[in-house]
């Protein structure tokens, strides 16, 4: 979806026109928002999928404990 033309300056000093909602600055390589509402949102999804990664790892580790660590060790 193209967005009307907007020049936005990255924290870096690079100044980038922007027609889609983010892109990677090409100096730093960070994210620049055409507004705040997406910065939110992207902050956001990216908390949310940190979140489900480590709570899937932590879940795994867990069973792992529980269904083969323990076991292995009432058979000493």
């Amino acid at each position: 979806m193209q967005l009307k033309p907007k020049d936005i300056t990255c924290p870096c000093g690079h100044i980038s026109t922007l027609t889609s909602k983010r892109l990677l600055c090409i100096q730093c390589g960070k994210y620049v928002f055409y507004d705040v509402n997406e910065k939110r949102r992207y902050r956001r999804q990216s908390w949310y999928t940190t979140s489900l990664i480590v709570l899937a790892l932590s879940l795994i580790v867990y069973f792992f404990v529980e269904l083969v660590l323990i076991p292995l060790k009432a058979l000493e």
